[in-house]
């Protein structure tokens, strides 16, 4: 290692002019507190830059690394656990969980599963700096090889080469990391097929834009929240972070409608020839007073109706008297002074679709928070050995938007931990009569038995 790349791996001077460095170029000081001098001599350089080179996307050291390693062979082979397999209880199976490192199974699983999987969740590693991930790689390249093999030069493939070999936790560690798995994963959907990733504020910048390299910014569906919990005690300057992030990427195209609604309100006391009913809300908060803003005369009892303040009817007034003939919009000949003098009834007939919609706050609920997940394991007496486990409600309520009980839809996790997303596909199996398989992909860890 030569001096300027010491430097850049290691300063970390108890000096007042580190102090000033922090100061001034805040953004130039890694996640560990390490000064990055390589983004250093860019900012002191700017008169130089070359401005035709730039372009929107994202970058980091490693990245070249990444790229290599996700078109890369695999270096292992699967071997069936015979005796597992053997057992009664077992032999029927047709759900898969495979041990061993997820970047070599997605390997093998692109040959035989590519796009047959129809919704993939992930909980990855969240790269907080407590949860114990760095990055670690048993592939040896030499620096001609790796210069030959990723088409950069002989001082970046040194750089980079070292740092794959540093077992980091920076950013770059992380990214290079998640690349190659996720690239993998896009190959593995079905056209149809969607991603959901657990992250939280750590990495979700992060992830978004590498997602949006990956699946394409078009194919971006959402960023929802999950509630993990009520209060914390490190709220150390008054914020209290109470969830975490779900992004949701499609392959291609999806929807997400999944359970029925419950109609159950939906009566017809009147015998109304359009079928049951509910009445609704005829306002809402947006408008014009041009249109939507209007006296609504009662012809039988002359009450005159206008929207609630700060409010505008939901029909204009060209659109009113087709509601009028249709039976949306229905007089009362009796009512008390207080009411409406009008129902504006929405007919269940008439619903687009009778199925549920993912709501971005769905995920919101007290239900779906850590200490359920944790509840559930301490019955298995496995809550000491995961940290910030998910709850089978949680996974359910996604399979119920992402996969369908008429097929034998595969879901995948390569991030199984301890297979809640397995024991969620046989409960709603269960439940619905679905069909599913899953595939979950988990480190060989030493457990109890």
């Amino acid at each position: 290692m030569n001096k300027a790349e010491n430097i850049t791996n290691h300063i970390k001077a108890p000096n007042p002019n580190i102090e000033i460095l922090k100061k001034h170029f805040s953004h130039c000081f890694k996640k560990n507190g390490d000064f990055d001098f390589e983004k250093f001599k860019q900012e002191l350089s700017k008169s130089n830059i070359d401005i035709s080179k730039e372009s929107y996307g994202l970058d980091w050291l490693g990245k070249s690394y990444a790229r290599l390693i996700a078109t890369d062979e695999a270096t292992t082979l699967l071997r069936e656990d015979e005796e597992f397999n053997s057992k009664e209880e077992n032999k029927n199976s047709q759900n898969l969980l495979i041990k061993g490192d997820n970047l070599e199974v997605l390997k093998h699983l692109s040959n035989a599963y590519y796009e047959k999987i129809k919704m993939i969740y992930i909980d990855p590693p969240y790269n907080t700096g407590s949860d114990g991930f760095v990055y670690q790689d048993n592939r040896k390249f030499s620096v001609s090889e790796f210069r030959q093999l990723a088409g950069v030069s002989e001082e970046r493939a040194k750089r980079i080469l070292s740092f794959v070999d540093s077992k980091s936790n920076s950013h770059s560690a992380w990214l290079t990391f998640m690349y190659p798995r996720l690239y993998i994963a896009k190959q593995l959907l079905r056209d149809d097929g969607v991603i959901f990733i657990s992250i939280d504020d750590n990495e979700v910048a992060q992830l978004k834009l590498l997602m949006d390299e990956i699946f394409g910014e078009e194919n971006f569906v959402a960023d929802l929240i999950r509630k993990t919990k009520s209060t914390t005690n490190d709220a150390k300057i008054g914020i209290n972070i109470q969830h975490e992030n779900l992004l949701i990427y499609a392959k291609e195209e999806a929807t997400f409608f999944g359970g029925e609604k419950d109609l159950s309100n939906y009566k017809n006391p009147d015998n109304n020839p359009n079928g049951d009913w509910v009445s609704a809300d005829p306002s809402a908060k947006s408008g014009t007073y041009e249109n939507n803003y209007f006296e609504i005369k009662n012809p039988y009892t002359g009450k005159v109706d206008l929207p609630p303040v700060g409010r505008f009817w939901i029909f204009s007034k060209n659109t009113i008297q087709k509601h009028i003939e249709s039976g949306v919009i229905t007089f009362k000949k009796e009512h008390k002074e207080t009411e409406r003098g009008f129902i504006y009834r929405r007919y269940k007939n008439r619903l687009k679709t009778t199925k549920k919609t993912l709501d971005s706050l769905i995920f919101a609920d007290n239900k779906f928070m850590n200490q359920t997940a944790t509840k559930e394991l301490k019955k298995l007496g496995l809550a000491e050995y995961f940290k910030y486990p998910k709850s089978i409600d949680f996974i359910k309520t996604i399979l119920i938007h992402s996969t369908s009980f008429k097929e034998e839809d595969l879901v995948l996790d390569f991030f199984a931990g301890s297979g809640t997303t397995g024991d969620a596909v046989m409960q709603l199996n269960a439940e619905d009569g679905g069909n599913r398989k899953y595939i979950l992909v988990q480190l060989p860890e030493p457990i109890d038995k």
